[in-house]
């Protein structure tokens, strides 16, 4: 096949064109900012938070999140151990300890019967992540935060229009984050989003967005040190199209998830994950692991998948195996996904046909029964 499969990629349609190019016309001089704050609006009112920022990516909303928490150096923060670097990084950005807690193998999310274990006198956060679609038990979560008097940070970039017991993900707790980069359902190119429903939270997280700028003394004047995470209107523009389509994105991508499990039903080598009870996934990915009945090793399948090009991709590896970071507790199945882990090509341009195709040659590949 000589179309690429790709692992991800938007769905354009002349909704998004005509915003793009109403806000390269358009969105400059009094009206510069007019994309970003019908963005923030629209967003806001439809996850159902009071307030929201955005950013110019994920990681810079990860990073706000934990300003406005004022953590900082001798802070402990309770984390997952499986997701982008980037979680964790927001945390040591601001001189906080990543204390890192394994994994639900069925849902990819932090396990939350291991937190309790991993909260001391220097716990002041917990961080977690709806992974690939996939909510974490938020229910739990809160119930030990109230318990501790702990924060809770939702990182809900892979999770934009998914929902757990019929809440947004990314509402439930003190702040979610989101993210719009270019393998998201809903895609900028890059583009972030915090959001809470607490203004001193909200307050701060934009003071430290803007450079620390306190007008109110004098004209540009910075009353610490800030950053310059702010959205372009341009970009903000292109999420603000998506953001509109977000069910319809949705729709899409359960398409796909229903057609890899229609077709690689019965195949013992690969187990596709299932969306979780009381989640309402945005099916943003289709993840799951290669079985050890198959005939080749999960990065051998990779690389004949890649020749065929079908470009599907490994899990994530444990973070706290990287060299920045340590390991305080055990982390076994965090270390089998990543080892065995496998996320599909869902690229919204994808259609049945691409999705079976893709099926068939794994399991040509893994030596399937067909």
């Amino acid at each position: 096949m000589n179309k690429k499969i790709a692992l991800a990629g938007p769905d354009i349609t002349q909704k998004e064109v005509d915003y793009v190019i109403d806000a390269v016309k358009n969105g400059w001089y009094e009206t510069y900012d007019m994309h970003i704050r019908k963005l923030e609006k629209t967003f806001a009112e439809y996850v159902g938070a009071k307030y929201a920022i955005a950013t110019y990516c994920g990681t810079h909303a990860l990073h706000l999140a934990t300003l406005a928490l004022e953590l900082q150096l001798g802070d402990e923060v309770i984390v997952t151990d499986q997701s982008y670097i980037a979680t964790a990084q927001a945390i040591s950005y601001v001189g906080a300890t990543c204390v890192f807690v394994d994994i639900d193998p069925d849902t990819l999310c932090i396990d939350t019967g291991l937190i309790r274990k991993a909260i001391t006198d220097k716990t002041k956060a917990i961080m977690l992540v709806h992974f690939a679609g996939m909510a974490a038990k938020m229910d739990e979560i809160m119930a030990l935060a109230d318990e501790y008097g702990l924060k809770v940070i939702e990182d809900a970039c892979q999770m934009v229009g998914g929902k757990y017991k019929g809440k947004y993900a990314g509402t439930i707790g003190d702040i979610g984050t989101y993210s719009f980069q270019g393998s998201k359902i809903a895609v900028g190119g890059e583009g972030g989003m915090f959001v809470t429903n607490n203004e001193a939270l909200y307050k701060r997280a934009l003071h430290y967005g803007t450079f620390c700028r306190n007008d109110a003394i004098s004209f540009l004047w910075s009353d610490d040190v800030g950053y310059n995470y702010r959205i372009s209107n341009v970009t903000a523009a292109l999420i603000l199209a998506q953001v509109e389509r977000i069910d319809e994105l949705i729709e899409k991508k359960k398409r796909i998830y229903d057609w890899y499990h229609e077709f690689l039903k019965g195949c013992k080598q690969i187990r596709l994950l299932d969306i979780p009870e009381n989640c309402e996934s945005n099916y943003a990915y289709v993840v799951g692991y290669l079985e050890d009945e198959s005939h080749i090793t999960r990065d051998e399948l990779l690389a004949k998948l890649l020749e065929l090009n079908i470009h599907a991709r490994p899990g994530y590896p444990s973070m706290s195996a990287m060299p920045n970071y340590e390991r305080r507790f055990e982390v076994p199945a965090s270390i089998r996904y990543w080892e065995h882990g496998l996320v599909m090509p869902t690229a919204l341009n994808l259609d049945q046909d691409d999705i079976k195709y893709v099926c068939i040659k794994i399991r040509e590949l893994v030596g399937a029964k067909k």
